[in-house]
């Protein structure tokens, strides 16, 4: 309660001081500024120590600390599994080129890729087991805070970026990524009013006229985790009117009018080329458009045209295995509630509301990326060798590490009751790193991929 008053005086307070503050939201800059810092192109972020025969994939999902912490356990587990891969002695986590992250997922995604190997030196310590929710309410009803949050271009999430950066990115951007060794880390938010997935890569930025080099990761992460309500939206400058950026292939012909598949592609890249419409592009946690970092892969490679086309661009066009890792750290509503003659809580309301509509969303996601996956491989055999099906055939595992998955059935209830928040209690952050290790130990495609490779 005493939290709550608190809030309502620094609100209240806020409210007296409008538009006498000179605080502002980072600002994007347009293309032509003369920028010097090297661009975050996704297909550039490769590694010398990386097989061209293997192409590795993670997509961490969403669900506040559960997903940070769960997918923290993955990069461990990952770094144990040893490898031969022609020869050559490697671990499984050195052999990943791509991250897809989401909301929490994006906390872990975006330090491993600053930091490396480092991550297992402090993460743990500074965001997983540290009280973050606690900090970011201390400082939105900090009296330090009330000038910056009277202006109308400095709110929650900018509260939020700060202490993100503080904690954890140390004045990060993305030119500090691009010059990191990989892999490649995609950060993905929501457009608010398209409603689709909006990827903090260089590509993205082009359709705006916009540069991304400077751009704090901490700012991506905060837009990727804006929770609707809690958190304020992160708004981005579009000039997409104000030059002509370079465009997938497809756009200077007639294949995307002939091919369903590409329009929904072209709708939304000339949505941010029209900045007279659009000035301003408003963005919110990254699971409101697709909690499992899945869709923002699916959309990566039918940008590029066909999966051949993309595999071309990541410089490994001869691949012969596809690994995608997904990590869902999705919660259970509880069934205590059922056992009640009382009505629940408007609060247990609409997190059961919304926890049942995440999970049936991601069960869809799922069903469309193995579809796709054969889409993929359909693809990539007639790049190859002009028909469908032919002995150079590309060979995909798809690997789900889900909480729902979890064996034991205490444990299961366990984890997934633990609250969408920024902190955990020690078991908790215990199990579900743990959690990691077990589920990926009991995958049955994980094993036929580790069989598949020793052949």
């Amino acid at each position: 309660m005493r939290i709550l008053i608190r809030c309502a005086i620094t609100l209240v307070l806020s409210s007296l001081i409008v538009g006498c503050s000179s605080a502002h939201f980072f600002v994007n800059p347009r293309n032509d500024t003369g920028i010097q810092t090297p661009p975050y192109y996704l297909e550039r972020q490769s590694s010398a120590r990386q097989s061209d025969d293997l192409l590795v994939m993670l997509a961490f999902s969403g669900g506040g600390m559960r997903a940070t912490a769960l997918s923290y356990g993955v990069l461990d587990v990952l770094r144990e599994i040893e490898l031969d891969i022609g020869g050559a002695k490697s671990n499984m986590l050195n052999e990943v080129d791509l991250i897809s992250s989401v909301s929490g997922g994006s906390f872990t995604a975006a330090y491993f890729g600053l930091n490396g190997y480092r991550i297992f030196d402090d993460f743990e310590e500074k965001f997983v087991r540290a009280n973050i929710e606690r900090q970011l309410i201390k400082k939105v009803i900090s009296p330090g805070r009330w000038y910056d949050l009277g202006s109308d271009y400095y709110d929650r999430s900018e509260v939020a970026s700060d202490y993100y950066d503080k904690v954890l990115f140390k004045g990060a951007t993305f030119s500090d990524l691009a010059q990191q060794p990989g892999p490649a880390i995609l950060i993905n938010s929501t457009d608010l009013t398209l409603g689709t997935g909006f990827g903090f890569h260089q590509q993205q930025f082009d359709w705006m006229c916009s540069s991304i080099a400077d751009f704090p990761i901490s700012r991506a992460v905060t837009a990727s985790s804006a929770v609707p309500g809690l958190f304020s939206a992160v708004t981005l400058f579009n000039y997409g009117s104000d030059c002509e950026p370079q465009l997938p292939h497809w756009m200077s012909s007639d294949i995307w009018r002939e091919s369903p598949a590409l329009l929904p592609y072209t709708k939304k890249i000339n949505a941010y080329r029209n900045s007279v419409e659009r000035p301003y592009i408003h963005l919110m946690d990254g699971g409101l458009a697709d909690n499992l970092g899945l869709r923002a892969l699916m959309d990566y490679f039918s940008i590029k045209g066909t999966a051949a086309d993309a595999l071309s661009e990541l410089g490994i066009e001869n691949t012969k295995k596809i690994v995608v890792i997904v990590t869902d750290a999705a919660a259970a509503p509880s069934m205590d509630i059922n056992k009640r003659k009382d009505p629940p809580s408007t609060f247990f309301t609409v997190d059961a509301a919304t926890t049942v509509q995440i999970s049936l969303y991601n069960q869809e996601t799922i069903k469309l990326f193995k579809n796709t996956i054969n889409n993929w491989q359909e693809q990539v055999s007639l790049a190859r060798c002009g028909r469908m099906f032919c002995k150079d055939n590309l060979e995909f595992y798809f690997i789900k590490i889900s909480l729902a998955d979890i064996v034991d059935e205490q444990q299961r209830k366990f984890l997934q009751e633990i609250p969408t928040t920024f902190s955990l209690e020690k078991a908790e952050a215990d199990g579900l790193i743990n959690a990691a290790g077990d589920l990926l130990g009991q995958s049955d495609e994980f094993k036929r991929f580790m069989k598949d490779l020793k052949n």
